[in-house]
């Protein structure tokens, strides 16, 4: 850092106009300015390299932590997906069940109308057979 005697240096005094005085040299000016930005920066350098070190740092925990939650990700839809087949498995193993029971309810129904009726008569049964071969013979 630049000392207090530098900063005054600036305004060293000069002699008055007028009457001839010792000459001197000016001081320069764009010179003390840069020596005191170049420790300034100087600091600053070792500054920037932790910056860049914790930004890389940084990239990288997000790159895992992008990475572990794509994997989440995946694993929860494949979850999803195994349970909704099981569903869709439980629906129709239940909708098949309810089927079976309407089918048997039903064939149970129609035996018991079935024994409820008496069979026709032979000579009925030999008389519809006896229309139907006429009615094939005799062709459309």
């Amino acid at each position: 850092m630049p000392q207090i005697s530098d900063f005054l240096t600036r305004f060293r005094p000069v002699g008055a106009p007028g009457s001839a005085a010792v000459a001197a040299v000016p001081a320069d000016k764009a010179a003390a300015l840069a020596a005191e930005l170049d420790q300034v920066l100087v600091m600053l350098a070792g500054t920037a390299d932790q910056c860049a070190g914790v930004i890389a740092a940084a990239e990288q925990e997000a790159a895992r932590l992008r990475n572990e939650a794509a994997a989440e990700a995946a694993r929860i839809a494949s979850d999803g997906r195994r349970r909704a087949e099981t569903a869709r498995q439980a629906a129709a193993d239940d909708v098949m069940a309810a089927a079976h029971a309407e089918e048997a309810r039903l064939a149970q129904a129609a035996a018991r109308t079935v024994q409820g009726r008496s069979l026709p008569a032979e000579s009925s049964v030999r008389a519809l057979v006896s229309r139907a071969i006429d009615f094939v013979e005799s062709g459309p």
